[in-house]
């Protein structure tokens, strides 16, 4: 979902909730019907369909619908390629890629570096709740010659 913090729009995943697909939307002033509806269509859903009724994959992907029909000036998505196949991995980064307001930012956490490089201009890597390292991608494959999941992998290895 999506909500306000100050005078900052913010869009989020808001998990949990058993309701129609467009419930809570007519909340958000920022909330663009007509976005929503056609990449529900793309999922083949409609907006009365119950969120509870979806698989895991289908109601993160839904979700994700949801939180990229607003006009956010951030948003904050965590792991939203985590628990679903690859086919539907593609479908998420394309709409995330597609559907962000080009004046926002977008935060994402996840382990899957691989799936997203490619469109990644600056990595934050935390461990035990501390920032480690904060680069541009680009300086951070110059600076050690390999890529970024590589980096990530080598930097977690047990």
């Amino acid at each position: 979902m999506a909500g306000r913090a100050g005078s900052v729009m913010i869009g989020f995943i808001l998990g949990g909730l058993d309701l129609d697909c467009l419930a809570l939307t007519d909340f958000f002033a920022d909330f663009d019907h007509t976005k929503a509806n056609a990449m529900l269509a793309d999922l083949h859903l409609n907006q009365h369909d119950r969120i509870g009724a979806m698989s895991k994959g289908t109601q993160e992907k839904m979700q994700l619908c949801l939180t990229m029909s607003r006009a956010a000036k951030l948003y904050l998505l965590d792991e939203p390629l985590g628990g679903v196949d690859p086919a539907a991995r593609e479908y998420i980064l394309n709409t995330i890629l597609h559907n962000y307001s080009e004046d926002a930012a977008l935060v994402l956490s996840t382990h899957l570096i691989g799936d997203i490089e490619k469109v990644l201009d600056e990595v934050i890597f935390l461990k035990d709740g501390s920032v480690i390292r904060q680069v541009g991608v680009d300086e951070l494959r110059e600076e050690t010659g390999t890529s970024v999941d590589a980096y990530f992998r080598e930097a977690y290895k047990c």
